[in-house]
């Protein structure tokens, strides 16, 4: 049995319930495959058509694209309603002696759960015909009489005034950009700070390793802009910034919660940062993980750790 990488992702092509699985592995010319999808448990730990259970079973997938070296297939509903979010699973591929394993992602479930057809889209509603109304013509105003003005004559004086008054005006003007100067103002706002939202489409298009920002998304937590300030962190993590991924998994983390910065504390996303981070050669997240692990032990009762995936995050060994 060889274990090859897996990628595991929402289908956002497909309505509700639906998740693509891609394998790094050429799996033959077949269109539909079986998986054996099993999960840590020891009373059932096997996904067949009917949930999970204690005897081996397998669910149907459909192989949707090939390349060179990689296959994807699709499941729908009734396999991804039944999985939770970040369960660590292991998925092998039947008669191809091919396995992987990853973290479940989140995946939207089927709207009442999963009954094997759509809802057809409510038919829109006749048009009424229109009404014409016969309404009156309105009246016709008169013309309007228009008076004559007068015509005004300026002294001819006031043209010689102007000669002067203009080069008076350039003068005044140039000693006043001249004055700013010197006194700063001119230079403050010349150097006045970029926006937050110009400087994050900027680096957006400029920062590909997510330094800036991270940088970036404290400033603007400080100045009280959340949206810039978690778009920018998870932009950061995306490009692969691990200080980011670790203020993430602090964010959520029940023992440094941060209410500005993360809707409710969850253990789960916290331990998973962490257990990956690990994995990444992060040697921080190995005692924050630990920390975690020990809040939950000592704390059963917390509602931050319902549903919290001991087996999975604080058993065994990380080094």
């Amino acid at each position: 049995m060889t274990q090859v990488p897996l990628k595991v992702a929402e289908d956002e092509s497909q309505l509700f319930g639906h998740a693509l699985l891609v394998f790094a592995q050429d799996l033959g010319s077949s269109k539909r495959l079986r998986l054996a999808i099993t999960r840590k448990s020891a009373d059932t730990p096997y996904l067949g058509d009917d949930g999970w259970q204690a005897r081996p079973a397998s669910v149907a997938a459909e192989v949707v694209n090939r390349t060179q070296g990689s296959t994807t297939l699709s499941i729908g509903p009734e396999v991804c309603d039944r999985i939770p979010v970040d369960l660590q699973v292991k998925v092998e591929v039947e008669g191809q002696n091919v396995w992987g394993n990853a973290f479940w992602p989140p995946v939207t479930p089927q709207p009442g759960g999963w009954s094997k057809e759509l809802t057809p889209p409510p038919l829109p509603s006749p048009r009424l015909p229109e009404r014409i109304i016969d309404l009156p013509e309105p009246p016709v105003s008169p013309p309007p009489i228009r008076v004559p003005e007068p015509v005004a004559t300026e002294p001819r004086s006031r043209s010689r005034h102007l000669y002067v008054l203009i080069p008076l005006l350039l003068l005044l003007a140039t000693a006043g950009t001249y004055a700013g100067y010197r006194l700063g103002w001119m230079d403050a706002w010349l150097t006045r700070p970029e926006p937050l939202a110009a400087r994050f489409e900027r680096l957006k298009q400029t920062d590909a390793d997510g330094h800036e920002l991270l940088a970036l998304s404290g400033e603007a937590y400080r100045q009280g802009d959340a949206g810039i300030g978690m778009q920018a962190i998870n932009l950061a993590m995306e490009r692969g910034n691990k200080d980011a991924k670790l203020q993430i998994a602090r964010n959520y983390d029940p023992n440094s919660f941060d209410p500005s910065k993360a809707d409710r504390p969850d253990a789960n996303k916290a331990a998973r940062f962490y257990f990956e981070l690990v994995v990444e050669g992060k040697s921080e997240a190995a005692g924050l993980l630990r920390s975690l692990c020990e809040k939950n032990a000592s704390s059963p009762q917390d509602p931050a750790f319902n549903g919290f995936l001991t087996n999975t995050y604080c058993e065994g060994t990380l080094e």
